[in-house]
């Protein structure tokens, strides 16, 4: 935290988002800065998620970070995605890298394979530590007018074996879009193009609601889906970020683990173990002989 150097000439108000914001971020990161934002909501440290609120936390983060008072790397962002091409110093270099890097294919021991779909890009960094984890795919389902991502992810379910269930559990917001998404637009897209997906939506649920802020859904009044919404959802609509991280985060993994032959997930660690074992082995092994013959 700040001391009072640093602290020197903002108000008062500023100081008491900071605070929070400080205690929001060690309890729930990885965030983003609008799932800050809902949690200062919830808080009533802001009014409401009007954009002139939403960019005030926006800024105050980012000039908490650019002062080392926050921790850059424990905010997520869409955006941040580098695409760099691979280079080594040395064939030794790679080898070594490839070694480290190794990660056996824990799913093809296993009775499903799962992947987890989102309308929103910036879920991978919230969920990216249960994803790593466990080795899951993630997709991103934005909008929809991307006939290739769909029409991809129908073609991928057809390389998984028969003897496998192909799972994409999907989260996103409860409002007219995100509703139609899932229930009607991708569901009847993935039958269309010969999908063996078999497609469950795991957030928001109707139960999450109570618990969660939400805002009128006439704000969404010019979306073509809006009455279509109103008449089976109602008149409010929730945000996927309005939920903890951290319970989104255990959702997800509960939601894997209940399909998980442990077992064999178990197993597959141990084969791992060896594997690399003997990786490493060989890697130095060539690296003595390779330094033999110089």
């Amino acid at each position: 935290m700040a001391n009072a150097a640093t602290r020197r000439g903002k108000s008062a108000s500023t100081q008491r988002l900071e605070i929070a914001i400080l205690e929001i971020v060690e309890e729930r990161a990885p965030i983003t800065v609008r799932g800050v934002a809902y949690a200062l909501f919830s808080l009533g440290l802001i009014d409401n998620m009007a954009t002139k609120n939403t960019a005030k936390v926006s800024r105050v983060m980012t000039a908490m970070r650019e002062q080392d008072e926050l921790d850059w790397t424990e905010i997520v962002d869409g955006s941040r995605a580098i695409d760099r091409v691979s280079t080594w110093s040395n064939p030794s270099a790679i080898i070594d890298a490839a070694v480290r890097g190794y990660r056996r294919d824990y799913w093809q021991d296993q009775d499903s394979l799962i992947e987890v779909w989102s309308e929103k890009s910036t879920v991978a960094g919230v969920l990216a530590p249960v994803l790593n984890e466990f080795g899951v795919t993630f997709r991103v389902m934005k909008g929809f007018g991307s006939f290739t991502s769909v029409r991809q992810a129908a073609q991928d379910s057809l390389d998984v074996p028969a003897d496998k269930d192909a799972v994409a559990l999907y989260i996103g917001d409860y409002d007219p879009s995100g509703m139609f998404m899932s229930e009607i637009d991708l569901p009847d897209r993935l039958e269309r193009y010969g999908s063996a997906w078999e497609f469950e939506r795991i957030a928001v649920l109707e139960s999450d609601t109570d618990d969660l802020p939400s805002f009128d859904a006439a704000t969404k009044s010019g979306d073509m889906r809006y009455r279509w919404f109103v008449e089976n959802y109602g008149h409010q609509c929730w945000e996927l970020d309005a939920i903890n991280p951290t319970d989104l985060r255990n959702r997800v993994r509960e939601q894997i683990e209940t399909r998980l032959n442990l077992p064999a997930w178990d197993h597959a660690k141990l084969v791992e173990a060896v594997e690399v074992k003997s990786m490493s082995q060989f890697h130095k092994t060539w690296t003595e002989r390779l330094g033999d013959r110089k």
